[in-house]
């Protein structure tokens, strides 16, 4: 019982251990990507694997992504929305909200930041991680069983 026990925290930390996964989508390519949005598989990334923009590099002291944003943006008077990783402070978006200064003709209307949980930066509900399920059983499991165990020594 104490291999499960193991197996359960270990389970844990790994899972913990990877990045955050955000959608990553924009509306102008992606209808389902706007401000009703749907969920398709091909919107989920692993954040591990994204490089911050360009032009925020020289600005960022850590390359890693660490958290989700969901942005506004207003171009010719039509809102466009772009889900994707955020890279920077996450409480102080003034860096990591910033827009490409190559966009002349983009306002920036909100900039939304989350790092709550995975894939925060969808639609307003809450998604299960499915793989803390059985992390969860195993330890619950184990923790009954040592007590149990305690009781009878």
């Amino acid at each position: 019982m104490q291999y499960l026990l193991c197996l359960s925290c270990l389970l844990t930390l790994l899972a913990t251990a990877y990045a955050i996964r955000c959608y990553s989508c924009e509306s102008v390519y992606e209808a389902s990507c706007g401000e009703n949005f749907e969920i398709e598989n091909h919107f989920k990334y692993d954040c591990a694997f994204i490089a911050p923009p360009r032009f925020l590099e020289n600005e960022l002291s850590n390359k890693n992504a660490t958290a989700c944003v969901k942005r506004v943006f207003r171009e010719n008077g039509v809102n466009k929305f772009v889900r994707g990783c955020y890279f920077g402070e996450v409480n102080e978006t003034e860096i990591g909200c910033k827009l490409d200064p190559t966009l002349t003709s983009v306002q920036n209307a909100s900039c939304h930041v989350c790092n709550n949980e995975n894939f925060c930066n969808g639609a307003e509900h809450l998604e299960l991680d499915l793989w803390r399920l059985p992390a969860l059983a195993l330890f619950l499991l184990s923790a009954h069983w040592l007590r149990a165990h305690q009781r009878e020594v």
